[in-house]
C-alpha cells in the first residue's frame, strides 16, 4: 500500500493540556501537550495549531481613504495575533497509562505564530486538529531505511524512529543536518563522529537505539557539510548492502531538491515530506498546491493538494523534484 493509498484516519480538534516545554537549542521549543480522544498519528502526519488565544482580542479595524491608504510597519504586525492555523508535524506521540494521548512539536520562532508557540508553558492551552495529511509508506518486506532530516524537518523522523523501533526494524540510519551546532534541536548521547560514521550519538524517542550521522554547514557538529554527503558516504561505505535501501526525508526545499536528485542517480528508493504553507490543512483553502506528475494530463502534470494527497509523496510522483 502507498502512501497516496492509505485509507482515511479519524481526526478532531482538540484542546490539548501543555505538560513540558523545552528548548533542545538555540532558537527552538519543543513542546509537550496531552489530551483525551485523539488518534494515533502516522509519522509524516501533522497537525493545525492555534498559535492565539482562543479569546484574544477582536481584530483591530484600519480605515482609510481612497488617496491615503494605512501604512503597516514591522512592530504593527507583533502586535497582531495570528489568525490562520499553522501546520507542524508530529513529533512524537505516545498513550500514557491514564489514556491520554502525548503529543510533541517542535518549533522555531520566526513570526507571530511560532512567536506565541515560544511563549506557552505548563498548565496552558493549546487548541489543534489532526491528525491530518499522509504518512511515510513502509516497505511491504525489511529494507534498510534512512531517515534524512534537516533543520525543522527532523520533527516527523523522531516519530518515525519510534514507530521503527516498535516494530524491531533493525537496519535503520538517521542523518541529520543543521546549520550549525546550536540548531540542532535534538538531544545528544555522544559526540558525532566528525568523519560521518554512523555512531548511536543521537537521542531518540521510545528508547530507539539507531545509529546516527550528523552534519553541519559549518562543521561546528559531527560531519562538515550536508546531508546528501552524508548520505554518499553512507553509500560507499554499505556498498552492495545500500541496494534496496529507501531513504525517508524531510526539509528545506532545496535539501529535497538535492536528495530527489541524488537517490535518483544512486538508484535509492525515496519518499519526501514536503513543507508547505497551509490555511486550513482539510483541503479546502488551496493554498499548499504541488505539482505532481500525471499522464493523463496535456502537460504531464496537475496540481495536488500536499495536506491531503501528501505531505508525503513518492519522490517520482512530484513534477518540481527533477
Amino acid at each position: 500500500m502507498t502512501a497516496a493509498e492509505q485509507p482515511p484516519r479519524r481526526r478532531a480538534a482538540a484542546s490539548a493540556t501543555v505538560v513540558q516545554v523545552a528548548r533542545p537549542c538555540r532558537e527552538h521549543v519543543r513542546i509537550e501537550c496531552a489530551m483525551r480522544d485523539f488518534a494515533e498519528p502516522l509519522p509524516g502526519q501533522f497537525a493545525q495549531l492555534l498559535c492565539a488565544d482562543p479569546d484574544s482580542a477582536a481584530p483591530r479595524e484600519l480605515t482609510w481613504s481612497d488617496d491615503e491608504p494605512p501604512l503597516l510597519t514591522r512592530d504593527d504586525w507583533r502586535e497582531c495575533s495570528a489568525y490562520l492555523r499553522r501546520p507542524f508535524s508530529i513529533a512524537d506521540a505516545w498513550r500514557d497509562r491514564e489514556g491520554l494521548t502525548h503529543l510533541v512539536f517542535i518549533s522555531r520562532a520566526v513570526g507571530v505564530g511560532t512567536g506565541w508557540l515560544d511563549r506557552l508553558r505548563p498548565g496552558d492551552t493549546l487548541n489543534l486538529t489532526g491528525p491530518l495529511g499522509r504518512g511515510f509508506d513502509l516497505p511491504a518486506q525489511p529494507r534498510p531505511l534512512l531517515l534524512v532530516g534537516g533543520g525543522v524537518g527532523i520533527p516527523p523522523l523522531l516519530l518515525l524512529s519510534r514507530r521503527l523501533a516498535q516494530m524491531a526494524w533493525r537496519d535503520v540510519v538517521v542523518i541529520f543536518g543543521a546549520t550549525s551546532a546550536d540548531l540542532l534541536p535534538v538531544p545528544l548521547l555522544a559526540e558525532p563522529d566528525p568523519r560521518g560514521t554512523a555512531t548511536r550519538c543521537i537521542e531518540l524517542p521510545g528508547d530507539a537505539a539507531f545509529p546516527a550521522i550528523v552534519t553541519t554547514d559549518d562543521g561546528t557538529l559531527g560531519l562538515r557539510g550536508r546531508v546528501t554527503d552524508a548520505l554518499r558516504a553512507w553509500v560507499e561505505t554499505a556498498g552492495e548492502a545500500a541496494g534496496g535501501a529507501v531513504v525517508m526525508a524531510c526539509g528545506p526545499e532545496g535539501m529535497l531538491a538535492a536528495l530527489a536528485r541524488q537517490t535518483r542517480d544512486l538508484g535509492l528508493a525515496c519518499q519526501l515530506c514536503i513543507e508547505r504553507q497551509m490555511g486550513c490543512g482539510l483541503g479546502t483553502c488551496l493554498s499548499c498546491v504541488v505539482r505532481v506528475r500525471d499522464a493523463s494530463r496535456p502537460a504531464g502534470w496537475r496540481w495536488a493538494l500536499s495536506c491531503t494527497e501528501g505531505p508525503v509523496f513518492e519522490r517520482d510522483a512530484l513534477y518540481d523534484y527533477s
